[in-house]
């Protein structure tokens, strides 16, 4: 696995991905938003699924995603670090589905599924076995 793509799966695990989305937001239209971590779940190969709020520390990085730039970075004490390219958005239903994928490489090779509600739910599906990250998002002005 390329350093990139370790680095896509341990910042979704930091991410856990709390601040409350406000209810006359509409997240499947929103351009730009900012996600902060509330919860990881890990799953063993044996399907036992543990769950964990985030930490504080957890909560001092937060994930920027530009819908309409097709980028998210991460925002740390002010500053951006890019984070990855926003592809395959579509609106289903209640949800934006979207991939993150290493930045500049069009979405090809891994991505890192994610689904984003109405309401500003973000989850992050971190393995194929159930491990995820949950963050709460608010639109970024």
């Amino acid at each position: 696995m390329k350093a990139t793509s370790r680095a896509l799966l341990a910042l979704a695990a930091g991410l856990g991905l709390s601040q409350p989305a406000f209810a006359e937001t509409d997240f499947l239209t929103q351009g730009k938003i900012v996600c902060t971590p509330e919860r990881v779940t890990r799953c063993g190969a044996d399907q036992k699924c543990t769950t964990r709020e985030a930490s504080a520390r957890d909560k001092t990085e937060v994930l920027v995603i530009d819908f309409a730039g097709k980028s998210a970075s991460v925002r740390k004490e002010g500053a951006l670090k890019p984070f990855a390219d926003v592809v395959d958005v579509k609106v289903e239903g209640e949800e934006r589905r979207f991939a993150f994928a290493e930045p500049g490489k069009s979405g090809s090779g891994e991505k890192l599924e994610a689904i984003l509600s109405k309401s500003g739910r973000l989850t992050l599906l971190t393995g194929k076995n159930g491990s995820k990250a949950e963050a709460i998002c608010v639109a970024e002005s």
